[in-house]
């Protein structure tokens, strides 16, 4: 298995290395912001996020922070997340680019390569290619969960906020 794994980084190249150091840097993005938002969750959508501040603009103001704050911090990430992920496939085609100008060198080089030696390159050149797919997909699902679970979460914040808002004002009548 190790030995498998070391062939596919040896075929895939630099490109391959520079693929596995962009998926850690896109999961552990995700990851990160994931966790920043569920702990938003938690915060402004628990039992008594604001300690029940006694006036309506004092609830309005913390509100108003958290989405302004929180939120904001949250989706402001989207978007690079998104440029991050729709690289991975760019990159992956790079590599293959690269691996099929290879093969193609050596073959206009004069050698009159036999057609397994030139399948073997094309194979080694879509190793790239497939690395950048198998980790942009997975990762493009996961952000459209994100930006899902932003959007609802956002939506609760401002129900939360008008909920308490007019439970203040009735209980002021």
């Amino acid at each position: 298995m190790i030995h498998a794994i070391q062939l596919t980084l040896r075929e895939g190249g630099l490109t391959l290395y520079a693929l596995l150091m962009l998926a850690v840097a896109i999961y552990s993005s995700l990851f990160g912001v994931w966790r920043h938002l569920a702990a938003t969750r938690r915060t402004a959508l628990g039992e008594n996020p604001f300690h029940a501040t006694s006036s309506s603009g004092e609830t309005h103001r913390a509100y108003a922070a958290c989405e302004l704050d929180e939120m904001a911090r949250v989706e402001r990430r989207i978007p690079f997340l998104a440029i991050l992920i729709s690289t991975a496939p760019l990159l992956g085609l790079l590599g293959t680019v690269a691996g099929m100008l290879i093969t193609f060198s050596g073959m206009a080089s004069g050698n009159l390569a036999p057609i397994d030696t030139v399948s073997t390159g094309i194979s080694r050149a879509l190793v790239t290619t497939q690395a950048g797919l198998v980790i942009a997909i997975p990762a493009a699902f996961l952000l459209a969960l994100l930006k899902r679970r932003a959007e609802t979460t956002h939506l609760a914040l401002q129900r939360q906020l008008h909920t308490r808002l007019a439970a203040q004002s009735a209980s002021v009548s």
